[in-house]
């Protein structure tokens, strides 16, 4: 089976709302009672709008850390997985960027280009690469720089809703390391999928590929850095969720009460209303997240819940665990059930 056998993480600069607020202003003070963080991880300096740590910096801090954990050395290192939503650049790939600073000579990998659902489909796929033989120890990466798209768009005064988006989501790195294991633990199962693809989009960045490549009038400006629709989110996510959880109890025949720790950062208090009334059994105390210390991670979010609980002591050996991660740009999924 396919064991994680070494995690880690990169915070860059912790931020507070009040340095937003001072900033700011009043804008920074209404947007502080609707977020539900109060400290905010950023690779950007407020006042000089300078990136301080690059996304791939970010990255080989995480991995470092976590094939160091994993006891092997870099070289050890076959298959590189990188997820972010947030690339340093469109070309070259991020993963050989972090493989030439890991000094890794042969290594094969790819990106995904995906937001909170990225790591799950990464896990998913190193899995995959392992059971078949195809690797042997793999680094899975999950990292995104989003401020950066809110200090170096054109300069100008943010409105309400760009900066409720600047002060939502954070910047960080986060990785584990995946092996083959003879021991009767580790991944059983896995499902990457989209259901909704018929759905509107709850979330875009339009400015930086092909169609936009910079800000342009053809562009709303409350679009130019990062858009996320009103309300969609707390509709769809919450039904992808509910009916995803339906499904993987159907088809494993594990009811999700036998489940002792779910992993499944959510930062919308609806939404996490609505999937505890239908699932009872998913208690507080089962649930492993960042619990929006930083802001929203994306990418991030889900090695940092994993290396949290680990440092924590919230996962013990044999423990069934269940890895939920989601996406409200075209609601995909990943669901990974294991046993720790």
């Amino acid at each position: 089976m396919t064991r994680i056998i070494g995690t880690g993480v990169y915070v860059p600069a912790r931020r507070t709302n009040e340095d937003f607020e001072e900033k700011y202003g009043k804008k920074a003070k209404a947007i502080s009672r609707l977020i539900n963080h109060e400290v905010h991880y950023l690779a950007t300096d407020i006042e000089s709008r300078e990136v301080n740590i690059s996304n791939v910096g970010m990255a080989l801090n995480a991995a470092k850390q976590a094939i160091q954990n994993a006891k092997l050395a870099n070289e050890d290192i076959d298959l590189i997985i990188y997820s972010t939503s947030t690339p340093d650049y469109l070309l070259p790939p991020s993963y050989i960027l972090l493989q030439k600073e890991l000094k890794i000579k042969n290594c094969m990998g790819f990106d995904i280009r995906s937001g909170c659902a990225g790591f799950g489909t990464a896990l998913t796929l190193a899995d995959k690469y392992i059971k078949t033989g195809e690797c042997k120890n793999a680094l899975v990466v999950g990292a995104d720089l989003i401020s950066s798209r809110f200090t170096k768009f054109p300069a100008k005064e943010l409105d309400m809703k760009t900066l409720f988006n600047y002060m939502f989501f954070g910047d960080c790195a986060g990785a584990v390391v995946l092996t083959g294991s003879d021991e009767d633990r580790g991944i059983i199962s896995t499902k990457v999928e989209s259901t909704m693809a018929d759905v509107d989009m709850g979330s875009a960045f339009y400015v930086g590929g092909a169609l936009h490549p910079y800000p342009s009038e053809e562009v709303d400006s409350e679009k130019w850095a990062a858009y996320q629709a009103t309300g969609l989110s707390e509709e769809y996510l919450s039904k992808v969720l509910i009916e995803t959880f339906e499904e993987f109890q159907n088809e494993s025949g594990v009811d999700l009460s036998e489940i002792d720790r779910f992993i499944m950062p959510i930062e919308s208090e609806k939404i996490a209303k609505r999937v505890f009334e239908r699932f009872p059994e998913i208690t507080p105390d089962k649930i492993c997240s960042n619990h929006s210390e930083g802001g929203a991670l994306i990418n991030a979010a889900i090695p940092v819940a994993i290396n949290s609980a680990i440092e924590n002591e919230k996962l013990k050996k044999n423990e069934k665990v269940l890895i939920y991660a989601a996406e409200n740009t075209q609601w995909q999924h990943a669901i990974i059930f294991m046993k720790w």
